[in-house]
């Protein structure tokens, strides 16, 4: 379960994506940043973590993959 800020950059390094890759996913706003500043934020605990947060990133651990979102190509 995503509780904890750690528990959030973990799952979001284990994918592979980049803080602004999980706002996009999430639909968060990036017209500023804002979305990768609200992630940045969780990450350090310094933005409570939602239900729908913790929720959606489990679902993309599983693989699911919101409708018009292309993850990141893996990087090595």
């Amino acid at each position: 379960m995503i509780e904890t800020g750690d528990h959030l950059r973990q799952a979001r390094e284990a994918m592979g994506w980049s803080p602004a890759d999980l706002a996009r996913a999430l639909r968060f706003s990036s017209a500023d940043k804002h979305g990768e500043s609200r992630i940045l934020e969780m990450e350090a605990g310094k933005r409570p973590i939602s239900g729908p947060v913790s929720v959606a990133v489990e679902a993309f651990l599983r693989g699911y993959l919101p409708v018009g979102f292309a993850p990141p190509t893996r990087r090595t």
